[in-house]
């Protein structure tokens, strides 16, 4: 296949007009997420100088066709095809749940062009995951029914605006839903009776071993990837616990998720 033939990931650039030698920064959404989930995030990280690049993941969004969609190592080894397309040599990686899975998996595929790991609520750190509230927000029609279900993978008081689930109700289609499914099976073992299942676990000695600076953000709260699976992390995984705050942290603590990703820019590339 030629370069010209390769598969490519959707993404939405903002910043690096100056054309700046900043280091871009690279963010992975979670599971039946979307690039434009990092919309309010995006805009607050990019700058003239720096490039802020959101991908939709295989399987998702406008890559919802990329091939052998659905393995994390598959996206894995898309993003980094995508940044060697795109001239990156290094980032800063941000991902959220699947997302902050996947970032861990480029580490160990591509070392060199990772500068700094920053892991929100990130899935494989154990095996319990909440399947029943991702299921309820895969299966859920129309903006109410959307924002009700994704509320419910908040903190206890939290929902999303009307706006964002608006947003991600209309983007719906039936082969979208059908592509998510087919990954949820891939991804989530049966019901274990406790209002969820199982999933991968990742080499966490691994990763930690790999000399990447790694900031992991976690809610206290979140009923989809226990706090505990962060708090229990080997060393190397630098944890800030939010208190109070469930598992969409991107949109529900855009403060703290900013401060920890300029935290991890500022430890390895300076002010």
């Amino acid at each position: 296949m030629s370069d010209a033939e390769a598969p490519r990931l959707f993404a939405i650039e903002q910043g690096g007009e100056t054309g700046g030698t900043a280091r871009p920064v690279v963010l992975l959404h979670g599971f039946d997420g979307r690039a434009a989930v990092w919309g309010a995030l995006q805009r607050r990280l990019a700058t003239p100088k720096r490039r802020v690049l959101a991908f939709d993941l295989p399987g998702h969004g406008r890559s919802r066709d990329y091939p052998g969609f659905g393995p994390p190592k598959v996206a894995a080894r898309a993003v980094i095809a995508e940044m060697e397309a795109r001239g990156i040599a290094s980032a800063h990686l941000v991902g959220h749940s699947m997302g902050g899975a996947i970032a861990c998996l480029v580490s160990l595929f591509a070392p060199d062009r990772v500068a700094s790991l920053t892991l929100l609520a990130p899935g494989g750190f154990g095996p319990k995951i909440g399947s029943d509230l991702i299921a309820a927000v895969m299966t859920a029609e129309g903006a109410e029914a959307v924002r009700a279900s994704l509320g419910a993978m908040g903190a206890p008081d939290w929902q999303p605006d009307s706006e964002t689930a608006a947003a991600i109700a209309a983007a719906r289609t039936p082969e979208d839903r059908a592509a998510v499914a087919q990954m949820f099976d891939l991804l989530f073992t049966a019901k274990d009776g406790g209002g969820g299942g199982t999933q991968g676990v990742l080499p966490l000695e691994t990763i930690a071993a790999s000399g990447v600076p790694i900031s992991l953000v976690w809610g206290t709260e979140d009923p989809v990837t226990p706090f505990s699976q962060g708090a229990e992390a080997p060393p190397g995984f630098a944890l800030t616990a939010l208190a109070g705050h469930g598992h969409m942290l991107m949109l529900e603590a855009e403060d703290a998720c900013e401060s920890a990703i300029l935290a991890s820019i500022e430890q390895v590339d300076g002010a």
